[in-house]
């Protein structure tokens, strides 16, 4: 299975997506259609489903969604409970800004929604000093 890597631009995220279940996805998402956007992405982990690895590892760093690939991501996130559903190991990473409340709002809805249990964790400023 090839690898699914799509170059982050203003408005789409960067997709990263390894046949070995290495997964992420950074940056926003605000595209004007982000139906063609996340359709080969959904489409990808369909495919990987079939044939998962031993372990899934989707990092998200997520700066922000509009509704439609907020429903997207959900979709993507219901994907991977499938794999869960058939005894793969999956784990998902929530990461966000340390004051961004929206974002850290966003995963736990997200979480609860998909029951997949999430770690978040707190992207802190690089020390310049």
């Amino acid at each position: 299975m090839d690898h699914l890597v799509i170059v982050q631009t203003e408005q789409t995220p960067l997709i990263s997506f390894l046949s070995n279940g290495l997964m992420e996805i950074n940056g926003k998402s605000m595209a004007e259609d982000s139906q063609d956007f996340w359709h080969p992405v959904i489409s990808w982990v369909k495919t990987y489903n079939l044939k998962p690895s031993t372990k899934t590892c989707l990092n998200l760093f997520i700066e922000s969604l509009d509704t439609s690939s907020s429903a997207a991501l959900i979709e993507l996130l219901y994907l991977l409970k499938d794999l869960i559903n058939d005894g793969n190991e999956v784990h998902v990473h929530w990461n966000y800004e340390e004051n961004d409340l929206d974002m850290l709002a966003l995963g736990k809805d997200m979480e609860q929604r998909t029951q997949i249990g999430f770690e978040f964790d707190v992207l802190k400023p690089f020390p310049l000093s």
